[in-house]
């Protein structure tokens, strides 16, 4: 492996973020006036300005909205701020099992909403008085039920086979989509598996780590994938940084890319489509926290520029730049940068690509403070 990996667009083209933290602070100064009512709109408003008007009741008090495999309600009364969400039927078979996984999420994942067993179906519940509906919480309530909701809809649906009890609206992949991203995983397994081999003679553990991290970063940030294909990069993932031997995460990690390359278009299908997001749990891109976490590897790779090491800094760059896009709603300005780079950078020698990724990297680290908009610094 002498070059960098090949570069494939995402198949969203923007994912910035639709959160305004403004009308946030309106919906709180709201709720300190009582006005929990107005309150509530203007949170959901903050979130996504269409919300509203898509999802609410003639009365204003009720909204169904949904979020990948769920449809949460809200709903205010006279004293009350409801919040409900259908999930999953218990199966006839395996209910103890599951039934022991509900009360671990209860206990260790989920602080404010919880799920309640009503007859035969699972559902998430938070309720509180209108005085205790700061925005803040009801933000983070919401938040939990969607980010625990989509881990383990999957999750609970291969364990135990069981059924939603609402049927959410998803909208596949075009053929042609399709296409792509089985031709994008394809490449970048072959690519990944050829490094992985470079590599394995001389027990180069950390290249290995970078650019298997990198491409399970990079198949997500491709296809945005759901259901199986995602729970299984999710929890590839994850175990990159597992307390283990580097050389045992290696393996795994090459197991689990093997099985992805396997996949065939049809089965692949399966996880791809779209599919209506309330609240991510990606965080809106903040340049300064942004900085500060590409502080460390700015170091790094500063030091391996000047020492001539280009292969380092081409890899520990790029698994960065998947894993900002991995972590973050990005910014419409530094997603620029970042795909520009990237593509300057696709496929070319270490010593080529090392300073166009350097240059941007350093762009971005010594870019104004105050204002995040970036001229692109390897503009054509």
């Amino acid at each position: 492996m002498k070059q960098t990996f090949t570069f494939y667009p995402s198949l969203i083209a923007s994912t910035a973020s639709t959160a305004n933290a403004e009308i946030f602070d309106l919906s709180i100064e709201a709720f300190e006036q009582g006005e929990y009512l107005k309150s509530l709109h203007l949170l959901l408003d903050s979130i996504n300005k269409d919300l509203r008007t898509s999802y609410s009741n003639p009365q204003g008090n009720e909204f169904h909205i949904p979020h990948g495999p769920l449809f949460i309600r809200l709903k205010e009364d006279e004293e009350q701020l409801h919040i409900t969400a259908p999930f999953l039927i218990l199966p006839e078979k395996n209910q103890i099992a599951m039934l022991r996984q509900v009360s671990s999420l209860n206990f260790n994942d989920l602080d404010l909403a919880h799920l309640v067993l009503k007859g035969n179906q699972f559902y998430f519940e938070y309720h509180c008085p209108l005085s205790f509906s700061h925005p803040r919480k009801i933000h983070y309530v919401l938040k939990e039920i969607c980010t625990i909701g989509n881990k383990y809809d999957y999750e609970f649906q291969d364990l135990f086979a069981v059924q939603r009890i609402n049927r959410p609206f998803f909208t596949p992949y075009t053929p042609e989509e399709v296409e792509y991203v089985y031709e994008a995983i394809q490449q970048s397994c072959k690519e990944c598996l050829q490094g992985l081999r470079y590599f394995e003679s001389s027990r180069k553990f950390g290249d290995m780590w970078d650019i298997l991290s990198a491409t399970f970063l990079k198949i997500m940030y491709v296809a945005h994938p759901q259901g199986s294909l995602r729970d299984t990069l999710e929890k590839a993932i994850r175990d990159m940084n597992r307390n283990i031997p580097l050389a045992a995460i290696v393996t795994n990690g090459r197991q689990t890319l093997e099985e992805i390359q396997a996949l065939s278009p049809e089965e692949l299908a399966k996880s791809l489509y779209f599919t209506a997001t309330f609240i991510s749990d990606k965080q809106r891109s903040n340049m300064q926290k942004i900085r500060e976490d590409y502080e460390k590897c700015y170091k790094q790779v500063s030091a391996c520029l000047e020492a001539g090491d280009y292969r380092t800094v081409c890899l520990r760059i790029t698994h960065k730049f998947y894993e900002t896009y991995y972590q973050n709603h990005m910014q419409e300005d530094l997603n620029c940068i970042l795909v520009k780079a990237l593509t300057q950078a696709s496929a070319c020698s270490w010593s080529k690509a090392a300073p166009i990724l350097y240059q941007t990297l350093e762009a971005i680290m010594q870019g104004p403070q105050k204002n995040t908009k970036f001229q692109n610094p390897i503009a054509a």
